[in-house]
């Protein structure tokens, strides 16, 4: 089961998880070819190397990728969550996902 875990990131936590796949909720903030440049929910800026049908139609996006460093995910794949959503709510999410307190939970 762990093998298929994917946590909740933000960009500063981004370094811990190199090499794993991880979901990133994100504002598009531009996308050109095969890269796009997001804003994650602490406000940090990520560069995603998108999937060849990913059109960015919606302005929040769930990316679902590997962390390739600390600032690049590669998309394996994503969820579009239209073009409102609380970013402040999404980042207290990932602190919590993170808690030592609910580890049990995820």
């Amino acid at each position: 089961m762990s093998e298929n875990r994917s946590p909740r990131v933000n960009k500063a936590l981004m370094e811990k998880f190199k090499g794993q796949t991880v979901r990133l909720i994100a504002k598009l903030k531009s996308f050109r070819d095969d890269v796009a440049i997001v804003e994650a929910s602490d406000g940090g800026e990520v560069e995603v190397k998108v999937l060849k049908d990913f059109q960015g139609d919606s302005l929040y996006v769930e990316i679902i990728g590997q962390v390739a460093d600390e600032r690049t995910i590669k998309m394996k794949g994503f969820i579009p969550l239209g073009d409102s959503v609380d970013m402040k709510l999404a980042d207290d999410v990932v602190q919590v996902w993170h808690d030592p307190k609910f580890v049990s939970v995820f």
